[in-house]
């Protein structure tokens, strides 16, 4: 992938062990992150968690990277992601958003669209005075929403823009829509049932067993929140013409937790010059814990492409 893809998405192979897999694994080793909190302008703390590249092995890290985690998880489930971009020589800070994970904040609720996007700003800010560089920026699902807002809208600043599965589109039907707008207008903050489906994030059934058994994971959700995702989306793939940033997608086209085709239409109204997407057929949502050998190829090619863009940063 020397070169960026701008006529159309590449197809992962669906077969055999991936060039550079086994190297990666070899550099990478466990990690603790340090746990740290944070308060938002209006007072609600998030839980932070850093992980920092083996100072043996890089002395002064290549860059830095802000991990944005989907609905209803946390950034805990990002360890093995952390491990493999640490391996690159790169920083991580990753957060459980509000309502998330160990983070404060009514569960599973926003006072506002923008909230997530407004906590995203403020993690920024403060890695930027911390380690004075700009970071990349990794979003899944809907952190790859956020993610995508927070670069196409110019909120701040990106070295590059890194999103996997992210949620630009929904399978929403008519009825789910009017019960949508009932609650939106009568109980915005009432918790429902969180309609996924944990057995279609992953064609790994440990996988789904431990998402399953997370006392972290959130089981509900709300009519608010999902007016976020429903006002970003749009926002999202009208800001798309304004990304500034190289831009790796990552994309399982099997995945029927979000719309695979909103990526798609973000990709084709990305900037051609800046954008390169990579489409596993057969992946499933959470394609950094699919089965293998599908995992070790959605690496390859976040490594592939990271490496490609870890050159000292100008400026």
């Amino acid at each position: 992938m020397d070169e960026p893809m701008t006529d159309g998405p590449v197809h992962a192979a669906g077969s055999g062990q991936p060039a550079g897999v086994a190297e990666a694994a070899a550099t990478t080793a466990a990690i603790a992150p340090v746990e740290s909190r944070q308060r938002m302008r209006d007072g609600t703390e998030l839980l932070l968690r850093t992980w920092l590249p083996d100072p043996a092995q890089f002395p002064e890290a290549l860059g830095s990277l802000l991990l944005v985690h989907g609905l209803a998880e946390h950034s805990g489930r990002y360890q093995h992601v952390a491990e493999v971009l640490c391996g690159l020589g790169l920083r991580v800070r990753g957060y459980d958003q509000r309502g998330h994970g160990a983070s404060g904040g009514a569960r599973m609720v926003v006072d506002h669209p923008d909230a997530y996007l407004d906590d995203l700003a403020e993690i920024y800010d403060a890695a930027v005075r911390s380690w004075n560089e700009l970071p990349f920026l990794l979003g899944h699902s809907m952190g790859g929403l956020i993610a995508a807002r927070f670069a196409t809208a110019r909120v701040r600043p990106v070295r590059a823009l890194l999103l996997s599965s992210p949620a630009l589109a929904l399978r929403l039907s008519q009825p789910m829509l009017a019960i949508h707008r009932v609650l939106l207008s009568l109980a915005p903050r009432l918790r429902v049932p969180n309609p996924i489906d944990a057995r279609l994030l992953s064609h790994d059934a440990s996988v789904v067993a431990r998402y399953r058994s997370d006392p972290l994971v959130q089981t509900t959700i709300t009519a608010n929140v999902l007016e976020s995702f429903i006002r970003g989306m749009a926002q999202a793939q009208a800001d798309a013409p304004r990304l500034e940033a190289p831009m790796l997608m990552l994309v399982g086209g099997a995945d029927r937790i979000v719309d695979p085709a909103g990526s798609r239409t973000f990709f084709g109204n990305a900037p051609a010059d800046l954008r390169e997407q990579v489409w596993f057929d057969h992946g499933y949502h959470e394609i950094f814990n699919e089965a293998e050998p599908l995992r070790s190829e959605v690496f390859a090619a976040l490594t592939q492409w990271l490496r490609g863009h870890l050159v000292p940063a100008s400026g």
